[in-house]
C-alpha cells in the first residue's frame, strides 16, 4: 500500500468507518492513526468469520500483534425477519441477488431493531501488544483495511452478522417463490412530495436545454437474466410454460425498448400497429 491508498471506496465501506466515527471520542480520535499504519501494508492474514475478525498487524517488533473483533451474530429468528423485509422489495431482493448491497439496507435492518454496522456497545476488540489504549494504532488499522475489504466484498458484512452470501440469496429466492411476501415500498418512496409543492408551469420553465443531454444507451444481451436471479414467481406459479412466457414478453419488450431508444424520432412500427 502506499500514501494514496483509499480505504471505503464505497457507501458500505464509508458507512464502516463512520460508524467506527461515531462510537466516541475515543476511536475518532485514534482512527486517523490506524489509517497511517494500514497504508504502511502492516495488516495480513485479515480473516472474518461470524462475529468475528482476525488479522496480524506487524509492528516495531519481529512478531506481528494479533488483532481480533468480535461483533454478535444476530440469532435465526432475526434473519427470517430480514430476509423477508428485504424479499418484500424487488428492488433490493434484485440489487442483493445482482452482487451488490442496497443503499438503505440498513433502514430496512433497523426495522428489525439490528444493523449491519457496529452500534456503541457491540464491538469489542482485543491486540496482543502492551498499549493499554483501546482501539490501539494496530486494531484502529485492522478497521481500515476492514473497510478495504468490504469494498471487495460487500457480503461479508452480513457473513460477519451470521449469514454468508450463498445462505442470503438462498434465504432471498425461497421467500420470494414462496408467496408469502408482499411487496412493500418504502416510505419515501410514497408521498416524497407534497402534491401543493408541484406547480405545472415550472415545468416549462427548467433552465437548459434537454436536446443537449447525450444519451448513450446500449442494449441488453440478456434481458431475462434478473428474472432468473429472482427465481421462480410467488404463488401458483412454477417454473415451465409460464416461465419461458415471461421471458418471451420481456424479451419482446427489451426489444421495443431499444426500437424507441433508437428510433430518432420515428415511432416503430410495433408500436404504430
Amino acid at each position: 500500500m502506499s500514501a494514496r491508498t483509499r480505504f471505503g471506496l464505497t457507501w458500505w465501506g464509508q458507512r464502516w468507518t463512520a460508524a467506527l466515527e461515531a462510537l466516541g471520542a475515543t476511536y475518532a480520535n485514534r482512527l486517523p492513526r490506524g489509517r497511517t499504519y494500514a497504508r504502511k501494508g502492516t495488516v495480513f492474514d485479515l480473516a472474518v468469520a461470524p462475529g468475528s475478525v482476525t488479522a496480524r498487524v506487524q509492528g516495531s517488533r519481529a512478531t506481528p500483534y494479533r488483532v481480533s473483533l468480535r461483533l454478535p451474530v444476530f440469532d435465526e429468528g432475526t434473519w427470517q425477519s430480514i430476509t423477508l423485509a428485504l424479499a418484500g422489495q424487488i428492488r433490493h431482493a434484485a440489487t442483493l441477488l445482482d452482487g451488490r448491497m442496497p443503499e438503505d439496507i440498513d433502514g430496512v435492518l433497523a426495522g428489525c431493531g439490528v444493523s449491519l454496522f457496529p452500534r456503541p456497545g457491540e464491538l469489542r476488540t482485543r491486540c496482543s501488544c502492551p498499549d493499554v489504549a483501546n482501539p490501539c494504532k494496530h486494531v484502529a488499522a485492522v478497521h481500515y483495511v476492514l473497510a478495504q475489504t468490504f469494498d471487495a466484498d460487500p457480503f461479508l458484512l452480513p457473513a460477519l452478522r451470521g449469514r454468508d452470501r450463498d445462505a442470503l440469496l438462498a434465504g432471498l429466492r425461497t421467500a420470494r417463490a414462496g408467496g408469502g411476501v408482499t411487496e412493500v415500498h418504502a416510505p419515501d418512496e410514497i408521498g416524497a412530495i407534497e402534491l401543493a409543492g408541484l406547480s405545472a408551469q415550472d415545468l416549462w420553465t427548467a433552465a437548459g436545454d434537454l436536446s443537449a443531454i447525450r444519451v448513450r444507451p446500449a442494449r441488453s444481451r440478456d434481458p431475462s437474466a434478473l428474472l432468473r436471479r429472482l427465481g421462480p414467481p410467488p404463488g401458483p406459479l412454477g417454473l415451465g410454460d409460464a416461465e419461458f412466457a415471461c421471458e418471451d414478453l420481456i424479451a419482446s419488450a427489451a426489444d421495443l425498448a431499444w426500437r424507441l431508444a433508437t428510433a430518432n424520432g420515428e415511432e416503430p412500427e410495433a408500436r404504430r400497429q
